[in-house]
């Protein structure tokens, strides 16, 4: 059981259709006809973690990672204990947004190419 503790999400993306689907404990989803597994999270290098910058009451978010057709981060989450804030990114467009800054948190965010991965912020 998870306890309300939303750092322990278990994400699920749809290799056909991209929906992006998340759970606060074990769950069976399908999505277009198949079963998903849950995306193993990995723990990004220093090369690859997203670049958080502190801007008045927000943490402004980006990275040098490439946004093509081809290979572009899908979303990024930020999660702390109890919040759960998620920003959908699209191909050929910027990857920068702004989260709310509070306690520390997850960060975690979906590369079509690379999987899942995440820091701690």
């Amino acid at each position: 059981m998870i306890n309300g503790n939303m750092k322990k999400l278990k994400f699920y993306v749809c290799p056909d259709c991209g929906n992006i689907i998340f759970s606060a404990a074990d769950a069976s989803v399908s999505c277009c006809g198949k079963k998903l597994a849950a995306l193993e999270a990995k723990k990004a290098s220093d090369d690859e973690k997203l670049s958080v910058e502190p801007v008045e009451n927000e943490l402004y978010v980006t990275t040098t990672h490439e946004m093509t057709r081809e290979n572009y981060i899908s979303f990024a989450a930020l999660l702390r204990d109890d919040t759960v804030t998620l920003r959908k990114f699209y191909p050929e467009w910027n990857m920068e947004t702004r989260f709310p800054r509070g306690s520390m948190g997850l960060l975690v965010w979906y590369s079509t190419s690379g999987g899942l991965f995440y820091q701690y912020i």
